[in-house]
């Protein structure tokens, strides 16, 4: 990395030369405009190559810890821990992955917020949970302004509302819907009876309220657990009746017929999963994605700051990243810090408007 911010810097100072050679052979021609614009790339340079040299860092010297703040062989973790090994290649260093659970990601989030900001603390988490915890004012702390962002990596458009088939192994407990209109016919009969397994200050809070909104209908909101693994348990056991989870949790039931997926939560179709979203329903608010972020606790050096991004980006952008993700129908998906700074508050605002609705 040093070797390669040294060529830029030589680069820029090479640039700034030649550039002034032309402004010397413009002004004896007499054309002012060239002499101008060739001072204008003169400075533009010179700042490039200054920025680019202020990043240089020895960090990392010793181990990386990062903090994930959900179960191991989640989406989370999964996509979290094929980051970090390729990034842990880049800078030829070792980042080790810790699963910190509890309070939807909130417990990790306080931990990495109360370490030091040396670059050796960061955490790795979701806007499923933190963008929607600020929104609803679950935390008492912004996952916005009381972080240094680093980058964004990857994002997952498949949220999915799934109930148990009528013809699965675990049809004792099922309604025999086939559809998500027939789910939606019986809880605007029975208000409140129709079991939602919601995670407080997530995503499934977010959505679930959405479609009651937009469908006027009221669920019997449940919560079973914050992971995948104990609400897919409490579906399968009749503790409830409908979950909002990524797709790749349910995959599998799908395809043996135990589940039904009654919409996905996307824009658009979302390739690899052959269902109809919610818009395409009529529901165009049940909308969500969940973007993977990086960050370090507020006031980490810059130079830290980018030089882990250009790692990450490195990884974001290679061929076995794509495929890794591609496999649980995910996409990488690169914002760099500047960018999170500016939507993510924007987001926040935005679901506070649709649950204030």
């Amino acid at each position: 990395m040093k070797k390669m911010m040294k060529s830029m810097l030589l680069l820029g100072l090479s640039a700034i030369a030649l550039a002034g050679c032309g402004s010397s052979s413009s002004s004896s021609s007499g054309n002012s405009t060239t002499a101008a614009a060739a001072a204008d790339t003169t400075a533009a340079t010179a700042e490039t190559a200054a920025a680019s040299a202020s990043f240089d860092t020895d960090w990392p010297t010793g181990t990386v810890s990062v903090i994930l703040p959900y179960k191991a062989g989640g989406d989370t973790d999964t996509y979290c821990r094929a980051l970090f090994k390729g990034v842990g290649d880049i800078l030829n260093q070792t980042f080790v992955v810790t699963n910190e659970e509890g309070g939807s990601g909130i417990v990790a989030a306080m931990d990495v917020m109360n370490k030091p900001n040396d670059g050796y603390t960061l955490l790795f988490n979701h806007t499923g949970a933190s963008l929607v915890q600020e929104a609803t004012g679950t935390v008492d702390f912004s996952y916005t302004n009381d972080f240094t962002n680093v980058c964004t990596v990857a994002i997952d458009q498949t949220y999915a509302l799934i109930a148990l088939s009528a013809d699965g192994q675990y049809s004792n407990y099922a309604h025999g819907w086939t559809s998500l209109e027939d789910m939606l016919a019986e809880a605007k009969e029975n208000p409140k009876t129709v079991r939602y397994s919601t995670v407080y200050g997530s995503t499934t809070q977010y959505v679930g309220q959405m479609l009651e909104k937009q469908a006027g209908v009221e669920f019997d909101n449940i919560d079973v657990g914050t992971s995948s693994g104990d609400r897919m348990a409490a579906l399968m056991g009749g503790q409830v009746d409908i979950v909002a989870i990524n797709y790749m949790n349910v995959a599998d039931y799908i395809e043996t017929g135990d589940l039904i997926c009654l919409g996905i939560m996307s824009e658009e179709r979302v390739n690899g999963i052959d269902f109809p979203t919610f818009a395409e329903q009529g529901y165009d608010q049940v909308v969500t994605a969940k973007k993977y972020e990086v960050k370090f606790p507020k006031g980490t050096d810059e130079a830290i700051v980018q030089k882990l991004a250009d790692a990450c980006k490195q990884v974001v952008e290679s061929e076995d990243f794509a495929a890794l993700l591609a496999t649980y129908y995910a996409e990488p998906y690169w914002r760099d810090a500047a960018t999170m700074n500016e939507e993510d508050p924007a987001e926040v605002e935005d679901l506070k408007a649709g649950l204030a609705e």
